[in-house]
């Protein structure tokens, strides 16, 4: 059974969270800013944003090499399919790169683009981030005639309810719909914790109801002025008790930027770490007696590491870093990635007290401390 099939019924029975498989820009002035309501009127953006960014959006296929003793023939399978942005070209117009996610080519040995005109090229991967659920592509052929990268937007700078335009390859292997597009507002910023398995790290995504499926993943997530802000990844889909419409989720670019950065430059993506593994827990803006703050709380410390130097135990409870006010592991995971190897972290944390069983007790100390930050991976 075709794998594209297989993931759309999955989808369709049981799934809640699917995977999506199938230069800085200026700020705007404040006149510029395009509202949803705007694809109701004559100066409706989408028609020539579609036009130049529809076949900069390639269909990629992910295959498997494979050989049979007993028949001794070999082949070459597609398993996985999805979609790629165009974002980079190469200075002699020689080839380019393509952003895409990680867990459409995890799995393959053999990849190829087959652009909006029908141009087919192969791929190589040249870098992946698992964490983050992105991958890098490069094809060494020009890009078809006039096609050109997409340039990378700001996602820190997005608003709920502003105008979201989403474009890729929805379908099956049999029908794929190319160089689709939808459009939506932006409907949430900041979305932790929706993971469907490609996520290995904490990150925040973007939530749009602009209508995305199966095979969207790795496409663009556009705003109002044509830049990528985003990557589609998942959707929130259909239970076995509950429908849900207009829940779908991109990776913000500006979370991955730098990644793409290391990727096309080193082929690989190389974080500082403190050496500790942290959880979100809930709790008052402000310590309480028997009620540790809102923030992060450590589960494990590795040994030698700059956390453990710093003098962090199990069960503290990281409350600011650098010192912003952090009150998830999100926060933390974010304000740490933003650093380099040798850069000094301040952390405020609040250290309860246990007793045998582990069971909070009322008192706490707050305590400060500082580490610098080294490469552990």
């Amino acid at each position: 059974m075709d794998m594209r099939n297989t993931l759309r019924r999955g989808l369709a029975v049981a799934s809640a969270l699917a995977l999506l498989t199938g230069a800085a820009i200026a700020e705007p002035a404040a006149e510029e800013v395009v509202t949803y309501d705007s694809i109701y009127s004559a100066t409706n953006p989408i028609p020539e944003i579609a036009a130049r960014c529809r076949p900069a959006i390639v269909d990629i296929s992910a295959s498997v090499e494979s050989w049979n003793p007993d028949t001794r023939v070999s082949s070459v399978d597609p398993t996985y399919f999805g979609s790629a942005t165009y974002i980079r070209a190469d200075e002699d117009g020689a080839g380019g790169y393509l952003l895409t996610n990680y867990h459409i080519v995890k799995d393959g040995d053999v990849f190829d683009a087959l652009w909006l005109d029908g141009t087919e090229m192969d791929l190589e991967l040249v870098g992946y981030d698992d964490g983050t659920d992105i991958a890098v592509m490069r094809f060494e052929d020009p890009a078809p005639e006039g096609v050109e990268p997409i340039p990378i937007g700001d996602s820190d700078q997005l608003v709920i309810g502003e105008l979201a335009i989403c474009i890729g390859n929805p379908g099956t292997a049999s029908q794929m719909l190319y160089g689709t597009v939808t459009a939506g507002i932006i409907s949430g910023l900041q979305r932790e914790d929706i993971n469907a398995g490609n996520f290995s790290r904490s990150v925040n995504v973007i939530q749009t109801d602009a209508p995305i499926n199966s095979g969207n993943s790795g496409g663009a997530l556009l705003n109002a002025r044509g830049e990528l802000v985003g990557i589609p990844t998942l959707k929130l889909g259909l239970t076995y008790t509950d429908v849900y419409e207009g829940l779908s989720f991109c990776i913000p670019i500006s979370a991955v930027k730098d990644y793409i950065d290391q990727l096309i430059d080193n082929g690989n993506v190389v974080r500082p770490r403190m050496g500790i593994t942290v959880v979100s827990i809930d709790g008052p803006e402000e310590a309480m007696k028997r009620y540790p703050p809102a923030g992060a709380q450590v589960v494990t410390v590795e040994p030698g590491a700059p956390a453990e130097k710093a003098g962090l135990i199990v069960n503290d409870v990281i409350a600011e870093v650098n010192g912003t006010r952090v009150r998830s592991a999100s926060d933390v995971v974010n304000a740490i990635d933003k650093c380099a190897a040798g850069d000094t972290v301040k952390l405020k944390f609040y250290r309860y007290n246990y007793d045998a069983d582990g069971n909070l007790t009322s008192g706490y100390t707050e305590q400060e401390t500082e580490m610098v930050l080294e490469l552990l991976d």
